[in-house]
């Protein structure tokens, strides 16, 4: 009774953080949004790991996992400023329009093209979760979302 009852208070404190999140989102939207993009007329995808200062050991295998096969495989791509990956924390006010912007619910790898300095699209990977389980599984399937974005690349 008691562990169902404290997986209910981790519920909804993880429930009430993500909507004090997106309550807080639009505040300072337009110059954070502004300085996190490339400021140059670069082309480039951006694989971004959106999380929050809290985090729990699923969360930082995501971002291991998906750091080592971005560095690994692509590293010509990021030597020649075709490939970047950042950690971004959401819970910063400067950050919080991600969570709008990218409709995150969790955290998230997302990659991000621009063209001449713009987005052009996105895309959220959100079977990591599933897939966080077999290393090698979830390596491929970021592996192979990078490599198609980067095909995008004009």
């Amino acid at each position: 009774m008691f562990r169902k009852f404290s997986s209910m208070v981790l519920f909804f404190l993880a429930v009430a953080a993500l909507f004090a999140i997106f309550v807080h989102a639009e505040k300072g939207r337009a110059d954070s949004r502004a300085a996190s993009q490339p400021q140059t007329t670069d082309t480039k995808v951006v694989a971004y790991y959106f999380h929050v200062t809290a985090r729990c050991t699923t969360c930082r295998t995501i971002e291991s996992y998906s750091r080592e096969v971005i560095e690994r495989r692509f590293g010509a791509d990021i030597a020649g400023n075709r490939l970047q990956y950042k950690l971004v924390n959401v819970q910063l006010p400067e950050n919080r329009h991600f969570v709008k912007d990218y409709q995150l619910f969790t955290k998230s790898l997302v990659l991000v093209r621009f063209e001449k300095g713009r987005e052009a699209e996105h895309k959220v990977l959100n079977e990591t979760w599933e897939l966080v389980g077999d290393k090698s599984a979830m390596q491929g399937y970021v592996e192979r979302e990078v490599r198609d974005y980067l095909k995008r690349l004009s």
